[in-house]
C-alpha cells in the first residue's frame, strides 16, 4: 500500500492531548514505507524509544530504516575524543554505553526490542551526529533536529518535523507537537528540502557537523535489547504485578511469621540506634521479612500512624519480590517504576486515603532509578505520615549526589545489605553511611551457616583458559586499567576506567572455553541436575551448530535442554512477573531441572534457594529448603600461554586482591570447603593465580558460566 492511500486522512499537524500520534500518524505511515529516515537527538534509551515508536510494524514488513542520533558527551569525554581523533569509534562507544542501563518501562524495551530486530537482519543504519566548533573540533552541544520521513515503494514520501521536551535522563513525552508535508502536494518543495538535508547530513556533509557510521557498534549494544519474539505490533503499557493479597488488615503480621532470635537482634539494634542504620546480613538470612515484621512493629504505636512503608529496590525482579513479600502482610503497596504515568497517580490516590484516615499504613515500592528521580522526589510527602525508608541492596544508591536526592525529612531510615559498603567508593560508602547510618547490626554467611539458616555448601572453580585471541585482549585492556587504575583506595574511579571494567568483565564473561567446561560440569554429575540455576554473561558467543555470534544465554539453554537433555527455562527480563512465579515454582517442585539466568536472579532473588554476595557469586540455600548440603561450580578465566607478563602478573593481582579475599572468605565460611583445579581437597589458595572473575554459578548445583 502507498503512502498516497493515508491522503484524505494525513493532518497538517498533530498534537498530543488532541491525537495519538503513535496510532494516529507513525504506525499507518510506517505499515506502507519501505524506507524511514530518522534524525533525533540522545543516542540514549528513552531517545532510541522516542525513535523507534511504531517501527515494529517496520519490522514485520522487511523495512529499511536509517537513523542519526547525537552523544550526550561530557567534558572527559571531548578530551579524549580529540586524542582519538582518527579513531573515535571506542570513545563513542564508551559514551554511549553509559547512556543505555536498564530498561525498567516496557514500551521503551519494546520499541528497543523492535530495533534490535532492525538492526540484526541488516535493516537499520545508525549514524551518531557530533557537533563541531569554529575550529573543526569536537564540541558539546546537541545535534538536536527532530525529523523523519517516510518513502513507499512508488517513491511518495511523508516528511514530519517536531518537538518533544528531551533531556539527557530521558524525555518527557506529556507533550509533542509536529509539522507534516506530503511530496503528492507540495508546492513550496518542503518535502524535497526534508530529504536533501537528510541526505547531506547522512553522507557528512553539513556544516558544524561529524557524522560517523556507528552501524557496527550498535549492532553490539542494542543486542542485549533483543527479544525472541518479534516487537508486539500494537503497543500496550505494562500491568501492576499483581499478588495474592493475604485477608488481614493492613500492616498484620503473619501468624505463622516468628523471627529468629539473630533478626530479633538485628531489630533491637536498629531501634536502640534510633531507628537509623544498615543491617549487614547475608543473602537468604531474611532481610526482606526482618524488614517488614520491624516496620509493622512500629506500625502497632499510635505515634507511627498513619506510615508509608517505603521500599527502594535496584532491579525490578527485587521489586516484584517486594511486592510479593507486602502482600503476606496485607499490604498492596503502589508499584512505582516505568512510565511516570503509571505510578504518579496511584501514588496521590494512596496519600489522599492516609489523609482520610481510611488506611493506617500505605506501602511503596520503587526502584532507585525511579526513586532518585526529581518527579518521584517531589511527588513525597513527608509531612504527612510516617515514613520508613527501606532501601534493599543499600549499597547500590552510592551515586555521585546522593545527599542532594535523599529525602532528608524522612525520619526513619534501613538500609539493607549483605555487603553495605561499596567496592573502590569511599566518596560513595560515606555519602551512604552518612545518609543511613553505619551498620548496626552483621550476620555474615559464616554466622548463617553455624546457625543452619543456610546449608554448607562446596565451592569448586573449575579452571578455563582464554583463547590467544582473547588473551591478547585481555592483557591490552588490563594495562589500560592499570594507567587509571587510582593509586588510594580513597580515590573514586573514573568513568572511563568503569568502562573499561566492563568491557574487560564481558570478555571473560562470554570466553568461548566457558561452553565446553559447562558440559563437562553437567556430565561429571552422578544423577541430573536438580533445582539448578545456571547463570550466564551478558554478550555474545560462537555458537558451536551455526558458527554464529548468539547471545550466551540462548547458547547455554540450547546446550543444556537439545544437547543435555535437561528440562531448562530461561529467567529473563522478557518474562512477566506471572510468568517468573511459574518458573520458579517448577524449578522448585522440580518440575525443571534447571533455570538460565543472566541478572535476574543474582541479587537476592528469593525462593528459598537464595542470592548472592557481591563478589562470590555464590548461591545460598536455607537450611529448611534443602538438607543435603550444595555445591556451586565457578568457572574463573587464566590467560593462555602461561599468563601475563611478570608486570602485569603482579599488578593484576593487586588490582584484584579485594576479590580474591572475597574467594578465601566464602571458601572458609562455616563448614564449606574449596577445591582448585577439580582437586577434591581443600587446599589454601595459591599466592599467584588467574583473577578470580566468576561468570558461570550451581546450587546443588549452581553454575556460573
Amino acid at each position: 500500500m502507498p503512502v498516497l492511500d493515508l491522503a484524505p486522512q494525513l493532518r497538517i499537524s498533530y498534537r498530543s492531548g488532541r491525537d495519538d500520534l503513535v496510532r494516529d500518524f507513525y504506525v499507518p505511515c510506517l505499515e506502507r514505507a519501505v524506507l524511514y529516515r530518522r534524525a533525533v537527538g540522545y543516542f540514549t534509551s528513552s531517545g532510541l524509544a522516542y525513535a523507534a515508536r511504531g517501527v515494529a510494524s517496520l519490522v514485520q514488513r522487511k523495512g529499511q530504516m536509517r537513523l542519526v542520533a547525537s552523544p550526550y558527551l561530557e567534558d572527559g569525554d571531548l578530551e579524549a575524543l580529540r586524542r582519538a581523533s582518527d579513531r573515535p569509534d571506542e570513545v563513542l562507544r564508551c559514551v554511549v554505553l553509559r547512556s543505555l542501563g536498564e530498561i525498567e518501562d516496557y514500551l521503551v524495551r519494546e520499541r528497543l526490542n523492535a530495533l534490535a530486530w532492525l538492526i540484526a537482519e541488516g535493516a537499520l543504519e545508525v549514524r551518531l551526529a557530533l557537533r563541531l566548533d569554529n575550529e573543526g573540533h569536537v564540541a558539546c552541544g546537541l545535534y538536536h533536529e527532530k525529523v523523519g520521513i517516510f518513502t513507499d515503494e512508488e517513491g511518495n514520501h511523508v516528511a514530519f518535523a517536531g518537538s518533544a521536551n528531551e533531556t539527557v535522563g530521558g524525555l518527557v513525552e506529556n507533550f509533542e507537537s509536529i509539522k507534516v508535508f506530503w511530496s503528492w502536494d507540495d508546492p513550496q518543495g518542503r518535502v524535497a528540502e526534508e530529504i536533501s538535508n537528510f541526505e547531506a547530513l547522512w553522507t557528512n556533509q553539513t556544516p558544524g557537523l561529524r557524522v560517523l557510521d556507528f552501524t557496527r557498534i550498535s549492532h553490539d549494544l542494542l543486542r542485549k535489547y533483543q527479544l525472541t519474539q518479534h516487537p508486539q505490533l500494537e503497543e500496550r503499557p505494562r500491568r501492576d504485578y499483581r499478588v495474592e493479597l493475604a485477608p488481614v488488615a493492613p500492616g498484620t503480621i503473619p501468624a505463622s511469621l516468628t523471627p529468629r532470635e539473630y533478626q530479633k537482634e538485628a531489630m533491637r539494634a536498629w531501634l536502640a540506634a534510633q531507628g537509623r542504620g544498615i543491617l549487614a546480613m547475608a543473602t537468604g538470612a531474611g532481610k526482606t521479612l526482618t524488614a517488614l515484621y520491624l516496620a509493622c512493629k512500629l506500625l502497632e504505636k499510635t505515634e507511627n500512624r498513619p506510615m508509608v512503608i517505603l521500599v527502594v529496590c535496584p532491579f525490578l525482579n527485587l521489586a516484584y519480590q517486594w511486592i510479593r513479600e507486602m502482600g503476606r502482610f496485607g499490604i498492596a503497596p503502589v508499584q512505582c517504576f516505568e512510565s511516570r504515568a503509571l505510578w504518579e497517580p496511584d501514588l496521590q490516590e494512596a496519600y489522599q486515603k492516609l489523609a482520610a484516615g481510611l488506611t493506617p499504613v500505605v506501602g511503596v515500592v520503587v526502584t532507585n532509578k525511579t526513586f532518585l528521580s526529581a518527579s518521584f522526589q517531589s511527588a513525597l510527602k513527608p509531612a504527612l505520615a510516617v515514613h520508613l525508608l527501606i532501601a534493599d541492596e543499600v549499597h547500590n544508591l552510592g551515586a555521585p549526589r546522593l545527599k542532594e536526592l535523599l529525602p532528608q525529612m524522612v525520619r526513619l531510615r534501613l538500609g539493607l545489605s549483605a555487603t553495605p559498603e561499596r567496592h573502590r567508593d569511599a566518596e560513595g560508602s560515606k555519602a551512604i553511611f552518612d545518609y543511613f547510618g553505619d551498620p548496626v547490626y552483621e550476620f555474615n554467611i559464616a554466622n548463617a551457616i553455624r546457625q543452619q539458616v543456610l546449608v554448607p555448601y562446596l565451592y569448586h572453580p573449575v579452571l578455563v583458559v582464554l583463547t590467544d585471541e582473547e588473551t591478547v585482549e585481555y592483557i591490552e585492556l588490563t594495562d589500560r586499567i592499570l594507567r587509571l587504575f587510582p593509586k588510594n583506595d580513597d580515590d573514586g574511579m573514573s568513568d572511563a576506567l568503569k568502562l573499561l571494567l566492563i568491557k574487560r568483565a564481558r570478555l571473560l564473561a562470554s570466553a568461548a572455553n566457558k561452553l565446553p567446561a559447562l558440559r563437562q560440569i553437567v556430565q561429571r554429575q552422578k544423577e541430573p541436575l536438580e533445582r539448578a540455576i545456571v547463570y550466564c554473561g551478558d554478550g555474545s558467543v560462537e555458537c558451536p551448530l551455526t558458527d554464529e555470534l548468539e547471545r550466551q544465554i540462548i547458547v547455554v539453554t540450547r546446550i543444556l535442554g537439545d544437547e543435555l537433555g535437561l528440562r531448562v527455562r530461561r529467567f529473563t527480563c522478557e518474562e512477566s512477573g506471572e510468568e517468573r512465579e511459574e518458573i520458579i515454582t517448577a524449578l522448585k517442585n522440580r518440575d525443571l531441572n534447571a533455570v538460565v539466568a543472566i541478572r535476574c536472579l543474582t541479587k537476592a532473588s528469593t525462593f528459598q534457594t537464595q542470592g548472592s554476595d557481591s563478589y562470590s557469586q555464590v548461591r545460598r540455600i536455607h537450611a529448611s529448603s534443602y538438607s543435603g548440603g550444595a555445591a556451586s561450580y565457578d568457572v574463573p578465566m587464566t590467560p593462555a600461554n602461561g599468563g601475563l607478563s611478570s608486570t602485569t602478573s603482579s599488578s593484576s593481582l593487586l588490582i584484584l586482591e579485594e576479590e580474591w579475599t572475597t574467594t578465601d572468605s566464602i571458601s572458609n565460611a562455616g563448614s564449606s570447603s574449596v577445591s582448585w583445579r577439580g582437586s577434591s581437597n581443600s587446599v589454601p589458595r595459591p599466592k599467584m593465580g588467574p583473577p578470580p572473575f566468576t561468570n558461570l554459578n550451581l546450587y546443588a548445583a549452581n553454575i556460573t558460566c
